[in-house]
């Protein structure tokens, strides 16, 4: 049984790629992940963007449910990887597998494993009925995540320290 993505976005542009992982982001928030997992999907899904955009003359990024499992991978909008002068890095790998390129799968929250299909529809009718933040927005948000991170990977550094015996301020000779 062929499984049919809820949601594609065409990627053509760097831009798009910024707009996948805003949608990304979205999705993860309407199915229930918890913040660190939203921003896991949406950097994930930014990853999977820009590979698409380096290897696809003109690729899409699919979006998909199977086996209670959220799914992000592109393929070339046309079904085949296909080279183009415009500096695409497909015709210099002919031996490219479809299974090796990039594919984020994260196992549903409890309470979502039970999504049928037409909870997918409401799904992507409020992806796209609030998707329309910028990039601008979407830069502020990961600048906010990276720092939020910072301040939590300083905190770790602090309690192993202290754990040590070791002032923050003191040095290893």
């Amino acid at each position: 049984m062929t499984i049919t993505p809820f949601l594609t976005l065409k990627l053509r542009k760097k831009k798009d790629a910024i707009l996948a992982r805003q949608r990304a982001r979205r999705v993860a928030n309407l199915l229930g992940f918890d913040l660190h997992e939203q921003t896991c999907v949406a950097a994930g899904t930014f990853v999977i963007a820009c590979q698409a955009l380096s290897l696809y003359t003109q690729a899409r990024l699919c979006f998909q449910i199977e086996k209670h499992q959220l799914q992000v991978f592109a393929q070339e909008a046309a079904g085949e990887v296909v080279s183009s002068e415009k500096g695409r890095l497909a015709g210099m790998f002919p031996e490219l597998d479809a299974k090796s390129l990039y594919r984020l799968t994260k196992a549903l929250p409890a309470e979502q494993r039970t999504t049928e299909e037409k909870d997918l529809g409401w799904l992507v009718r409020q992806v796209e009925a609030t998707a329309c933040g910028s990039a601008f927005e979407e830069m502020m948000r990961q600048n906010q995540e990276v720092l939020a991170l910072l301040h939590e990977v300083r905190l770790c550094r602090l309690e192993l320290q202290s754990k040590e015996g070791r002032t923050p301020d003191s040095r290893a000779a």
